[in-house]
């Protein structure tokens, strides 16, 4: 249980940081907003926020899960819009 408190919270930092770096330049505020709720995430467990994805990467090496490839995440998100706007 507490390994699903860490993965969720490390899974949602690394989603706020990537939502804070792509979205810097158009919203700075909301960029830093993002960043900081991404730090307070890991907070409790003394993790740097530049050290959340080989934290997740170690923990899923520990208890035996499989995290799903970056590249394959993307491609699929991009599937996923392509077919939406072809359902429009």
């Amino acid at each position: 249980m507490a390994d699903d408190r860490l993965r969720y919270d490390l899974l949602i930092a690394v989603a706020l940081a990537e939502f804070s770096y792509r979205h810097e330049a158009e919203d700075p505020q909301l960029a830093k907003w993002s960043w900081q709720l991404a730090v307070d995430c890991l907070a409790e467990y003394d993790i740097d926020l530049h050290e959340s994805i080989d934290a997740l990467r170690a923990l899923d090496d520990r208890v035996g899960t499989d995290t799903i490839p970056v590249e394959n995440v993307e491609r699929d998100a991009r599937s996923l819009s392509r077919r939406s706007d072809g359902d429009s």
